[in-house]
């Protein structure tokens, strides 16, 4: 109700067209505005798609790559992938929700698997599954993929799309579905892009109002979220927080240590491509934790960070290489890391939160 009595007051002979466009600057092309989630939901579909590749080799090794179908005709999986690249598109097209997003950068991803997996068989004349080059075609994709993803990532937020992000808001507690982490976020967003248009500023006030509306967390995703919030809270106040992050990471590297002795059990000069490749990621993802480990003191949300940027160095080059020596190692350690990140995702955007909350407490104490 708060939320509908704002938008009435903030009509549109209050915030004119003419004025809300006024910063705009003239003579100077306009870039297409980027989504708040860009990063959040292009590297979910980029684990997915890396996770589906290496599961489904593992699957169709272990099972003896059976064939759907009959003796005349075979179901490849690219058309599942190809299914689940349509049904992406058409759920981003046809509905606003916000839960359509991630839904969508799943589907995506195991689609993009699926249909990148098959590629050997639309490179040569015998579609021949097992053509060795593949794997190099499939993962200078996920390459391109991810400098795409940093590419588009790179810069910062501009007046304009922190003004657009702010009216994407508005959609979700029109919904019910604002939290109130998101909603600190966006506001902190608006305030450092300097967003300062009439029309940037009767969002802000909605944004502020919006507050009492419908809560997402009756929702059951909101209910676990809240959940594992009093869990991570309750953690972080525990005395021996630092000392068992300090302790998992000495688990991690244990296990990494023992994983690289056996692989070059016979020596490194025995060791194939894919055995070395796997060694030197292995000690760079170690590198990263030690360096979020130095972080860890100073800033909880920086050394999540590094934590995340060693998970995804292992989830998308290490298992991968791995995967060409012990197939089944590589699929057990995919899984396990998929759950890390997953835990790891929801911390950073859980203290995200919470650092723009207390910036935004500050600035209005000192304001």
């Amino acid at each position: 109700m708060a939320l509908r009595r704002a938008c009435r007051r903030y009509s549109v002979t209050r915030v004119s067209a003419p004025a809300a466009l006024a910063s705009r600057p003239r003579g100077r092309r306009a870039r297409p505005a980027r989504s708040f989630d860009l990063h959040q939901r292009l590297t979910t579909l980029f684990v997915c798609a890396v996770a589906t590749v290496v599961f489904t080799r593992g699957f169709l090794a272990a099972t003896g790559y059976p064939q759907v179908g009959s003796s005349s005709l075979h179901i490849a999986h690219v058309l599942w992938g190809g299914l689940l690249l349509t049904g992406a598109l058409l759920s981003t097209l046809a509905f606003l929700s916000p839960a359509t997003g991630p839904l969508a950068a799943v589907a995506g991803g195991i689609g993009f698997g699926l249909f990148i997996d098959e590629v050997g068989k639309f490179v040569t004349k015998d579609v021949n599954y097992f053509y060795r080059p593949a794997i190099a075609i499939i993962y200078v994709s996920f390459v391109l993929l991810f400098g795409l993803i940093r590419w588009l990532s790179r810069r910062g937020w501009s007046a304009e799309e922190a003004t657009l992000i702010g009216l994407e808001s508005l959609q979700r507690a029109a919904l019910g579905a604002l939290s109130e982490e998101r909603r600190a976020r966006v506001l902190e967003l608006m305030a450092g892009a300097g967003a300062e248009s009439p029309l940037a500023r009767a969002v802000e006030e909605l944004l502020a109002q919006s507050a009492d509306a419908r809560n997402p967390r009756h929702s059951l995703a909101g209910r676990l979220s809240a959940c594992a919030a009093v869990a991570w809270e309750a953690l972080c106040a525990h005395r021996l927080f630092r000392s068992g992050v300090f302790g998992l990471l000495g688990l991690a590297a244990a296990i990494s240590a023992a994983e690289v002795g056996w692989l070059l059990r016979d020596g490194l000069g025995h060791a194939s491509f894919s055995e070395r490749a796997f060694t030197l990621t292995t000690i760079a993802a170690d590198v990263l934790l030690l360096v979020g480990a130095l972080r860890l003191s100073r800033s909880l949300l920086a050394a999540l960070h590094w934590y995340d940027h060693a998970v995804l160095l292992e989830i998308t080059v290490a298992q991968v290489f791995l995967f060409g020596s012990e197939q089944l190692a590589a699929t057990l350690n995919l899984a396990a890391l998929l759950v890390v990140w997953a835990l790891l995702h929801w911390t950073i955007e859980y203290e995200g939160a919470r650092q723009a909350t207390r910036s935004l407490a500050a600035h209005a104490r000192h304001g």
